[in-house]
């Protein structure tokens, strides 16, 4: 069997998918080449449609996350299925690696759709937690677009990075420790209330406020802000604690009374 050029090899590994054509894994090619024309076209449309910029990075990082996976994926296959597709003399090995190619296929599908935050997991059958997932990084994105705020941007690499690992461990049959259960709690009427009006007073800060405050002053009013809450939230825990540890001593109190 005459071995493939790996320069070749690496070259073709700059458009996903082309390099498993040309090693012969056919299968694996459609599915990175999909995912390369459907990233392009369906982030690219979004931003023109929404004229959010946030969609062409996400498009620029999800490319490069795709290219390393199909370049790790070709390289990875190319040594384990056709390094021991021959042995020495030149005569084929078993052919029962089917079902061991299949499962490498359904890692490597797994791994190349969760570049999009619960792809990965509808692929796998778990559509409920797949569409939580992608429900919420793609209204982070609409949410930050639309009313340009930037301040829940940390909530993007945290949602993609969990989608991504989750999916990977969920495809190596690794069972976590603690299972998120992701049915939504009952909400009381109270909470929503006082997010909205959260959300509606960072609107109206961010949007008609700011623009009227010097850049040097909005730099000490979101550090003023921040160190509030913190200070704020230190200090019901603390209460909160306190008010647990009075309730023990009570307790204790009236058991000893009794005896």
């Amino acid at each position: 069997m005459k071995e493939k050029s790996r320069f070749i090899t690496f070259l073709l590994s700059f458009v996903p998918g082309l390099s498993h054509f040309y090693l012969g894994f056919r299968d694996r090619g459609v599915v990175f080449l999909l995912i390369f024309f459907i990233l392009i076209f369906s982030l690219s449309g979004m931003a023109i449609v929404t004229h959010n910029d946030g969609f062409a990075a996400v498009l620029v990082f999800s490319l490069l996350v795709l290219w390393v996976i199909a370049l790790i994926d070709v390289s990875s296959t190319k040594k384990k299925f056709i390094a021991e597709e021959y042995d020495g003399t030149g005569k084929k090995i078993n052919e029962e690696d089917g079902e061991e190619m299949k499962e490498s296929n359904r890692k490597a599908i797994t791994l190349a759709l969760s570049i999009i935050p619960g792809a990965g997991h509808m692929y796998l059958g778990q559509q409920k937690k797949g569409l939580t997932i992608m429900g919420a990084f793609f209204f982070t994105i609409f949410f930050m677009g639309w009313l340009n705020l930037s301040l829940f941007l940390f909530v993007l690499p945290l949602i993609w990075f969990y989608s991504f690992f989750d999916a990977f461990h969920c495809v190596e049959g690794n069972k976590p420790d603690e299972e998120v259960s992701f049915a939504l709690p009952k909400i009381k009427s109270q909470w929503v209330g006082w997010i909205f009006i959260g959300i509606g007073i960072l609107i109206v800060v961010e949007r008609i406020l700011y623009p009227l405050i010097p850049y040097e002053m909005r730099n000490y009013i979101q550090t003023t802000i921040v160190s509030l809450i913190f200070i704020i939230g230190g200090i019901r825990l603390l209460s909160k604690n306190k008010v647990k540890e009075n309730k023990s001593d009570g307790d204790e109190d009236i058991c000893e009374k009794d005896e």
